[in-house]
């Protein structure tokens, strides 16, 4: 992948990412909530339709996950237009770091939350973002021998 191809890759998959996180966070109550909980219900196996939000917490929670996915997308995306695209080497290991950690205590805390699917779910994710990153330093790096 071209480090251009990088760039708008990222740019990409952080709007998704935001829109995705504004869907969690708004999407608890009516007209998005049976959208998001069609998404969490796929997440949480099986495909029962048993998930609710009913509770205030199960609400807070979600609308707190969708801040945060919103805002690590807005974080990508801003490293992405003000780092990387300057200094590839700086701005990926920032992405990198950023990506990976979210993805080890992500992964932790689903597995502990009995949730082992959402790590699957999450490889999407850890595609989207560092994947780019990883193979335009490459081609970069071979270009450059």
């Amino acid at each position: 992948m071209t480090y251009q191809a990088a760039i708008t890759w990222l740019k990409t998959s952080s709007i998704s990412l935001i829109f995705l996180g504004a869907l969690f966070s708004w999407g608890t109550v009516d007209p998005l909530a049976n959208i998001t909980l069609s998404l969490i219900d796929f997440i949480i196996l099986p495909i029962d339709g048993a998930q609710s939000f009913a509770a205030v917490e199960t609400r807070l929670l979600t609308a707190i996950t969708g801040g945060l996915t919103a805002g690590f997308g807005m974080a990508v995306y801003m490293m992405t237009v003000h780092i990387y695209s300057i200094d590839q080497a700086i701005g990926g290991r920032m992405i990198l770091a950023t990506t990976f950690t979210w993805f080890v205590v992500d992964g932790i805390g689903s597995v502990l939350a009995g949730v082992t699917f959402n790590v699957f779910a999450n490889i999407t994710f850890l595609v989207m973002i560092a994947l780019p990153v990883m193979l335009a330093s490459r081609s970069t790096a071979t270009s450059n021998t």
